[in-house]
């Protein structure tokens, strides 16, 4: 019974803490998509380089203001599309399948079009 409510206790408070920065969400969420090797849709779809494509993601969805908060896709919207890139690890850095990649751009066209620019 104590292993439970250790196990429990565990389980819930490794979820507190604020939440990151929408800044830092965003390069979260440009890192995963420039990750190594590059995915097919990701480049295709929001026309990205390989080289330096972390910055051209942060500078065209203007990322790079510290004062940067998601408005149109809200955060909300922003965290929903994400779930399939940190489906197999939350890790920084992590590279995404490219399948879940193609499933957050096709179900989510919106944040597709903020990752494009103005």
């Amino acid at each position: 019974m104590r292993s439970l409510r250790f196990v429990l206790i565990l389980v819930l408070s490794s979820c507190v803490g604020p939440p990151a920065p929408d800044q830092e969400l965003c390069r979260d969420l440009a890192e995963r998509l420039c990750s190594m090797p590059p995915c097919g849709a990701a480049t295709l779809q929001l026309n990205l380089p390989v080289d330096d494509c972390v910055n051209t993601v942060f500078v065209r969805a203007g990322c790079s203001d510290p004062a940067f908060a998601f408005t149109t896709p809200s955060r909300a919207r922003v965290l929903d599309c994400r779930l399939p890139l940190v489906r197999e690890s939350e890790a920084r850095g992590a590279h995404p399948r490219c399948e879940y990649v193609d499933e957050s751009l096709r179900n989510c066209p919106d944040l597709a079009s903020f990752l494009r620019g103005p």
